[in-house]
């Protein structure tokens, strides 16, 4: 397929096929980047990276992270990253932290970038391509990859050039840990719930801390999310009272929209599964895709969770900790986001920092194959306070304390200093 077929599909799924299309319509405008693709072409400009890169623009303008278009690694392309992180602040970027890039340190200005202040820049993009309309909120890592130069103001007022440098992404999950602070606040870094080995290891190594600490507090203002269920364990310790699971869910079903092309889709999905299956898990298989069948071009339909509605795990009892306060930020996503709405149910829990990323509104993604290269992926179901506009999309899961960012942020710890405090 031609780049432009490829976009014209790609549109023709996001109105027709993606779960979040009605209440993103009023964000969408395909016309733009229609015209800039067109353009690019008619000059001779485009290739894979310069389209993926505009087709991520177009993406992000949606405002749902759940909307990927990546590009096969090759000798010509791989996933990178500057190896640092900065934030906005009254128009100015600073160095938030610090990963593969020695030459920075937190606290540095990012005060130019390709000879353009960051807020000019800023007002000549066509499209908001920050994911955000809130400052605070603004991602400026995707278009931080695209620059080559930046003129970095240190803080003793000193001004230096680099040429940015790109760095592989790292797979290796954040490791999971937790100290005392005091001889009553127990303090555990929950950067992931990917690993459900690592949570039950280091719940392990606290258990003593976890029976005893007056305070407790969970930090998930990095967290990228993973498993539900590998959190369970946790919510023992967040809930004085045994609860059941299901009685913390509000929403215990799906809207999914079973359009054609996303019932064909995801029965290729399972096609492609089928012959590495047998026995029970072969014959659950060809019922899904069965049911697929039955339901192709039915549109959005809302589904109980049968599984969820029978489930019968409890949770919680050996909370001891008087106080417990979570740690939120912007980058806490997926199934941290969810943990934090079912332990905000906990009369002990105070929420401190700022809203979540807001990425728990959409789910179930296909993923479309374009040229062997070229992976689109979208979601196809949402939640029922997402149908009604009451979703986190775009605002993220609320805090109970707000705390502005500010530049002071680079070299103190202030959300967790307020946590400390309370």
């Amino acid at each position: 397929m031609r780049y432009d077929e490829i976009f014209r599909d790609m549109v023709s799924t996001i109105v027709n096929d993606y779960a979040g299309y009605e209440e993103k319509k009023l964000l969408h405008d395909s016309m733009h980047f229609s015209l800039a693709c067109q353009d690019m072409e008619e000059q001779g400009q485009m290739n894979d990276l310069v389209f993926m890169r505009m087709m991520n623009e177009y993406l992000v303008t949606l405002q749902d992270r759940n909307l990927q278009f990546r590009l096969k690694d090759s000798k010509e392309y791989q996933a990178c990253t500057n190896g640092f992180d900065v934030r906005s602040f009254s128009g100015k970027l600073f160095v938030t932290r610090v990963d593969q890039e020695i030459r920075l340190q937190p606290g540095d200005q990012i005060a130019v970038i390709d000879s353009v202040l960051p807020e000019v820049f800023k007002k000549q993009m066509q499209k908001n391509c920050l994911s955000s309309g809130l400052e605070e909120r603004e991602l400026w890592g995707p278009v931080l990859k695209m620059a080559n130069r930046c003129m970095i103001k240190r803080l003793d007022g000193t001004v230096k050039n680099i040429t940015l440098k790109k760095y592989p992404v790292k797979k290796k999950l954040p490791r999971l840990g937790g100290r005392l602070i005091g001889k009553d606040t127990l303090y555990l870094d929950l950067a992931h719930f990917a690993d459900e080995e690592a949570v039950e290891k280091l719940i392990a190594a606290k258990e003593k801390s976890l029976a005893r600490c007056g305070k407790l507090i969970l930090d998930l203002r990095h967290n990228v999310g993973g498993s539900e269920s590998a959190f369970l364990p946790l919510l023992d310790y967040i809930f004085p009272e045994k609860v059941l699971v299901k009685d913390l869910y509000e929403d215990q079903g799906l809207y999914t929209n079973y359009t054609v092309n996303n019932c064909r889709r995801k029965k290729e999905m399972f096609e492609q599964f089928l012959p590495q299956v047998e026995g029970d898990a072969k014959a659950l298989v060809e019922e899904l895709m069965a049911e697929l069948d039955e339901k192709s071009g039915q549109g959005m339909i809302w589904e109980e969770d049968v599984e969820l509605a029978e489930d019968d795990t409890v949770v919680g009892g050996k909370c001891v900790a008087e106080k417990i306060v979570i740690l939120s930020d912007t980058y806490c996503e997926y199934a941290g986001e969810t943990f934090i709405q079912l332990c905000k149910k906990s009369p002990r829990v105070t929420v401190v920092g700022r809203p979540t990323m807001g990425n728990v509104d959409y789910c179930n993604p296909i993923s479309v194959l374009y040229n062997d290269k070229f992976t689109f992926s979208y979601p196809i179901s949402k939640t029922k306070v997402a149908k009604e506009g009451k979703g986190v999309s775009g605002r993220g899961v609320e805090v109970d304390q707000y705390i502005p960012w500010t530049p002071v942020e680079c070299s103190a710890d202030v959300i967790l200093n307020r946590a400390i405090a309370l």
